[in-house]
């Protein structure tokens, strides 16, 4: 499939060492986002961005 596809190798991997789990998983995995409208943050990432992954580099 695709580079958007559902069977992207990335969007069933695991997540790499050193890498956050949910930063691999949005980035990587276009079903994540998928729900959001046009222009619209997601709020996880938004978090994030402000805050640091959890467990990583939080604030």
């Amino acid at each position: 499939m695709g580079l958007f596809g559902t069977s992207s190798p990335a969007a069933g991997s695991s997540t790499p060492k050193g890498e956050c789990p949910q930063c691999w998983r949005h980035a990587h995995n276009p079903e994540v986002h998928r729900a959001l409208g046009p222009r619209q943050d997601c709020p996880q990432c938004l978090d994030h961005m402000i805050n640091g992954c959890p467990g990583l580099n939080r604030r």
